[in-house]
């Protein structure tokens, strides 16, 4: 399976937070990019995955408990 999931921060402070959880599941990202907002709003951070639908449900989880986030993704 793979999916994308795309993360909007409205600020830095939980961006530690969410790159540890990355790097637990690193072996199954195939890549990341983040990117500041042009209007200084906040942080986009855009990650493919690649592995089981159960173990990227679970990281969509992990990221998805801090309530000041939003977050969408795609599974193919």
């Amino acid at each position: 399976m793979i999916g994308t999931l795309t993360i909007l921060l409205r600020e830095n402070r939980r961006a530690a937070e969410i790159n540890e959880i990355l790097h637990k599941n690193g072996e199954s990202i195939l890549g990341r990019m983040g990117l500041p907002q042009s209007d200084g709003t906040g942080y986009i951070l855009s990650i493919v995955f690649k592995g089981e639908e159960r173990d990227f449900n679970k990281l969509i989880n992990e990221i998805g408990k801090f309530d000041d986030l939003k977050m969408g993704f795609n599974k193919i």
